[in-house]
């Protein structure tokens, strides 16, 4: 079952800010707020085609944000 986009949206969001690295961190934002300004006029399937890969996104992106914790490296200078 699909979510609704805004729940996609903030779920990303929410997950990418996890991300330990500052640079993923801020690839992962950056990369979810342009896929869904991208994708802002999609409608029928092609919007349900987008919300099902933004969800593989948002599983990937919790994987990561395990990974990151299991292993993190030296902070940035950025952080």
């Amino acid at each position: 079952m699909t979510m609704p986009p805004t729940v996609l949206y903030r779920s990303l969001l929410r997950e990418a800010k996890k991300m330990g690295d500052y640079n993923f961190r801020s690839f992962a934002l950056r990369r979810v707020k342009a896929g869904f300004k991208a994708n802002r006029a999609l409608q029928g399937e092609e919007a349900t085609a987008a919300i099902l890969d933004g969800q593989k996104q948002l599983e990937m992106l919790k994987r990561q944000a395990v990974l990151g914790q299991l292993y993190p490296s030296a902070r940035s200078v950025m952080e």
